[in-house]
């Protein structure tokens, strides 16, 4: 059997989990609430209380109560292969993009040597933002050959990378040599990276093969280190 103020903290986070009430948003003070659910104030601050504990809620003296962004850190394990979206879908979030861009460009001489291609060739460079319950978690700059993925990026995409290209350009991703960097404002992709994401981020730079082990995808993942968790484990 639930409390009364266990009850009226279910009610008051599935406001928050649906983005009724959302990140930043001053929710109603503890008089207004207790009017609404017919209680005293002391239930509303068991009520606020559990949901600071769950760091759901900021409380702030004099001010009032916010909605907080929620920091529960993913745990992604990085030794397995898997695409950003099913990182956060693993985690138990729902993955979604809220900015995207295409453009097809020659490539410079780093993103050439990557993919094993000439000057005369072509890339096409896929950018998005990928969110978790709608909070910003990864950026990405995904570099393609055009020879193999042509314009199937160019009117957009919803869901996975990998699945595009086995479906549509039947390349399967077997594998990815990783590299984990910092971040340097004065380099230009990690400046707006920065400038999207607003929080601490941690590159992974990597270079995607099929099962032949061609080159396939050469990409730039800036990730939020305040939410996602990235570990190994190293042996002797």
């Amino acid at each position: 059997m639930q409390y009364r103020y266990e009850q009226i903290a279910g009610i008051l986070e599935n406001k928050i989990r649906n983005g009724e009430w959302q990140i930043g948003q001053k929710i109603p003070g503890e008089l207004a609430l207790a009017g609404e659910f017919h209680v005293g104030r002391s239930t509303i601050r068991e009520t606020l209380n559990i949901l600071q504990q769950k760091g759901m809620v900021d409380k702030r003296h004099g001010s009032g109560t916010y909605v907080k962004e929620n920091k529960q850190k993913m745990e992604n394990p990085i030794m397995f292969l898997s695409s950003i979206g099913q990182m956060i879908e693993n985690a138990g979030y729902e993955a979604g993009s809220i900015f995207y861009s295409v453009t097809h460009e020659t490539p410079d001489l780093v993103v050439s040597d990557r993919l094993g291609l000439t000057q005369q060739d072509r890339i096409v460079v896929m950018n998005r933002e990928r969110t978790a319950n709608g909070v910003p978690v990864v950026f990405s700059y995904n570099i393609f050959p055009e020879k193999l993925v042509g314009d199937i990026f160019d009117e957009g995409l919803k869901g996975s990378i990998f699945q595009l290209l086995r479906d549509k350009c039947g390349v399967t991703i077997a594998g990815a040599d990783t590299f984990i960097k910092g971040v340097n404002p004065n380099n230009t992709w990690d400046e707006l990276a920065l400038v999207y994401l607003k929080e601490p981020v941690v590159l992974l730079e990597q270079l995607h093969v099929n099962d032949e082990g061609i080159p396939v995808l050469f990409s730039y993942d800036y990730i939020r280190t305040d939410i996602m968790n990235l570990h190994l484990r190293r042996k002797m």
